[in-house]
């Protein structure tokens, strides 16, 4: 009898011991576990609602030339406006013409931000789009003339000079199929009546 009591007594000391060395109850380590379970749904929450810090996906890449201090291709955060990018540029120089540019304008990856000097600009404004061989320069030419051209009328030609006007002069002839409601049937027509130099 003496020798069950004190198997007890060992195996309730040795409990005892066990709980005051650190171990968790069942309801201890429950509730740890449920707190444990809702910071981690906190922090994806919090993640999820965009406070991650930014990674390469988040960045576009814009080119700004023309009559700005530094030209260069500048990688920005996405979300930007045109006039961050020209910022990073360096800023505008003293004969660049920003009127026609909206400088609270949204970038685009592979944007470009073409800004004319004061000259160019004089020279749009007076209608240089027709060149000696007869083509129109797409990137100089006013609405009048680009009207001229088979398939674009007054609406395409406004698309147009509002494309060039937000995205910067035209690489080539091609990338004029990127003004909307410009086609590869529409291209196809004008393709040899048209230029960018």
């Amino acid at each position: 009898m003496k020798r069950k009591n004190i198997v007890i007594l060992a195996m309730a000391a040795l409990l005892l011991l066990c709980g005051g060395c650190g171990g968790r109850s069942y309801f201890e380590q429950t509730d740890l576990d449920g707190q444990d379970a809702q910071e981690r749904q906190e922090q994806e929450a919090k993640d999820s609602d965009g406070k991650t810090e930014p990674t390469d996906s988040a960045e576009i890449c814009v080119q700004v030339c023309g009559a700005v201090v530094s030209p260069g291709v500048y990688r920005l955060a996405q979300g930007s406006r045109i006039y961050e990018a020209l910022e990073m540029a360096g800023g505008l120089r003293e004969d660049a013409c920003d009127r026609q540019i909206n400088q609270a304008s949204p970038l685009e990856d592979g944007q470009q931000i073409y800004v004319p000097t004061q000259e160019e600009a004089a020279e749009v404004s007076a209608g240089s789009g027709v060149q000696d061989d007869g083509r129109i320069n797409i990137n100089t030419a006013t609405e009048a003339e680009l009207t001229s051209l088979t398939g674009i009328g007054e609406g395409k030609a406004k698309a147009i000079v509002a494309y060039r006007q937000e995205h910067g002069a035209f690489a080539s002839e091609k990338d004029i199929t990127k003004v909307s409601g410009i086609g590869e049937s529409t291209y196809q027509k004008i393709a040899d009546a048209i230029s960018v130099h």
